[in-house]
């Protein structure tokens, strides 16, 4: 009988619950990272011991963590070898800065405005990784759904991260919602060639156009 594990997300850490297949017994390991805000957890299908967690403060910013040992440990992959994970009042520092928008010529779209949820014009700016989504093929590959809504992809095990800036280019069939940043399309009936739409609350990787 498969064991389970339940990887959770909350406002004072994370937690993972395993059990055996009853589900009768639950051990509990956690908190981790007492204190902070765990917007999402998701384990790599190809390697189960391969977590990755959004760790988000509006004080300290954006963290994104890592374990290759099914939550044993943990690292910041986005932190360079040998470089300080503590700011010297104790605190992780912040990784905001590893999700930069794409506007170049050749790959990117302009940064302009989008519609918030009260209806009005507001600039793109990055806020947290609402969700992450490992690839099915690749450990190492990630995708991160953010605030302000875009899709972020990492082959490096989330070193490093690239928009893929199709998804914030799609206006006006798409509207983003700044309350959750749920995503949707409009009008309702129009057609998504070649797109998967779906949606989790609070965000989700909505959709996927030529790859993104």
């Amino acid at each position: 009988m498969s064991n389970v594990r339940v990887l959770v997300g909350t406002h004072k850490g994370a937690f993972i619950l395993t059990a055996d297949g009853k589900r009768e017994k639950w051990d509990v390991s956690g908190p981790h990272f007492a204190g902070w805000e765990i917007y999402h957890m998701k384990g790599s299908t190809v390697d189960p011991n391969r977590i990755y967690a959004s760790q988000t403060s509006d004080w300290f910013g954006q963290i994104i963590q890592r374990s290759d040992d099914g939550g044993k440990t943990w690292l910041q992959p986005g932190t360079p070898t040998g470089a300080p994970v503590m700011s010297l009042e104790g605190m992780p520092k912040g990784e905001s800065n590893k999700f930069v928008y794409d506007t170049s010529d050749e790959t990117g779209k302009p940064l302009t405005t989008h519609q918030s949820h009260d209806g009005t014009p507001h600039p793109w700016e990055f806020k947290r990784v609402w969700h992450l989504e490992p690839s099915l093929d690749d450990p190492d590959t990630v995708l991160a759904g953010i605030e302000d809504a875009a899709l972020f992809r990492s082959i490096d095990g989330g070193q490093t991260w690239a928009e893929l800036p199709g998804l914030r280019g799609q206006r006006p069939l798409l509207r983003f919602f700044a309350c959750g940043e749920d995503v949707t399309h409009e009008p309702a009936d129009a057609p998504l060639p070649q797109a998967i739409a779906s949606g989790t609350e609070p965000f989700y990787i909505i959709g996927a156009i030529a790859g993104g």
